[in-house]
């Protein structure tokens, strides 16, 4: 056996074993056909076009589509979830833009005309954004009704303004000499990561052998959650309003839309662990926690006090901590199941 051979073996071995069994030596044989004149001599390596190739298929085959072994179908499928469930809540946060930018511009609503948006540079930012939250929408519904390749570039275009914007912010707070602005680039880190991982999904779960579903019902299912959330939040902004003190301020965390969001994966998650549900909805439920947890990250108080004396700000720590701790124990519970689809299949 070669030098060159040897390596390109190493390299295959990020692909699942039951792959290699079935195909290694077909593709070991393809390299060598394609470095024939290349000598140990000359200390050859796999190029790194070779190396990304090979780590793609590994991607694309753990996350199994039609025809996949069963535990591969699994991981395939609550990759997919992610994607769904991610980019149905961006929707979400488009149609609350909408909604938003409507009432501060005077369009709908009693707004006090002293905090109506006319400044052209502050109403053309405006536009900008709910014109990216629009794409996040479109984004979902070319998915949902199995337009995969349009949903991708719908994605990152949407994406995209979420990182402009984001740079923008952080340029503003490092002229500014911002206090602890080295925690607020962590935290817009975060934040990021938690907004492009429904993207990364969409681009490794939706491959050419994963399964399509249309659902025009799905595809608007969002501008109902949001109907649903503006009421939710409108009567509860009225109940706050009438109490005094900052006894039932609490409240406010749990019926934001990220806390909404937070009881409904709860809720979802706990299901999951009492009845056993599958591997790919626990999967997908554990990493939604968690991308959840990862949104909820910059706004957690910073100071002790504030921890010990704001209602709010321990209701948004609990939050927190209960999302990771649903997160892991569906991620265990999930991974060890695996293994049971994994036998079905021999």
């Amino acid at each position: 056996m070669t030098l060159l051979e040897q390596r390109y073996r190493f390299v295959l071995r990020m692909l699942p074993a039951s792959y290699r069994a079935e195909r290694e030596e077909e593709m070991v044989d393809a390299f060598l056909d394609g470095a024939e004149r290349i000598r140990d001599e000359d200390n050859a390596r796999p190029s790194w076009r070779e190396i990304a190739s090979v780590a793609a298929l590994a991607i694309r085959v753990r996350a199994g589509g039609l025809g996949a072994a069963p535990r591969y179908r699994e991981m395939g499928d609550a990759v997919r979830l992610v994607a769904l469930l991610g980019l149905g809540y961006h929707a979400v946060l488009g149609w609350y833009g909408v909604a938003a930018t409507l009432v501060s511009t005077g369009v709908v609503g009693d707004l006090d005309p002293e905090y109506v948006i006319t400044d052209p540079a502050r109403l053309a930012w405006e536009l900008a954004s709910t014109a990216a939250g629009l794409v996040a929408v479109a984004a979902f519904a070319t998915l949902a009704l199995g337009r995969v390749r349009a949903a991708r570039i719908l994605t990152w275009l949407s994406l995209l303004h979420v990182v402009v914007m984001t740079g923008l912010g952080l340029l503003q707070v490092t002229r500014v000499g911002l206090f602890m602005w080295e925690r607020t680039i962590i935290e817009q880190a975060l934040y990021l990561l938690a907004m492009a991982a429904p993207g990364v999904a969409l681009l490794i779960g939706y491959h050419e052998d994963a399964p399509v579903r249309r659902s025009p019902l799905l595809a608007v299912l969002p501008l109902g959650l949001t109907a649903l959330y503006l009421t939710v939040n409108a009567v509860t902004l009225q109940r706050l309003t009438s109490y005094t003190g900052d006894g039932p301020t609490w409240v406010a965390a749990w019926t934001d839309l990220y806390g909404l969001s937070a009881i409904a994966v709860g809720v979802a998650g706990v299901h999951c662990l009492v009845r056993r549900a599958s591997p790919a909805w626990g999967l997908a439920l554990a990493a939604v926690a968690m991308l959840l947890g990862l949104m909820r990250a910059p706004l957690l108080p910073l100071d002790a006090e504030s921890i010990a004396t704001q209602p709010l700000g321990t209701t948004m720590i609990a939050q927190f901590a209960a999302l990771l701790l649903l997160a892991a124990a569906l991620a265990v519970v999930s991974v060890r199941s695996l293994p049971r689809a994994a036998r079905a299949s021999s």
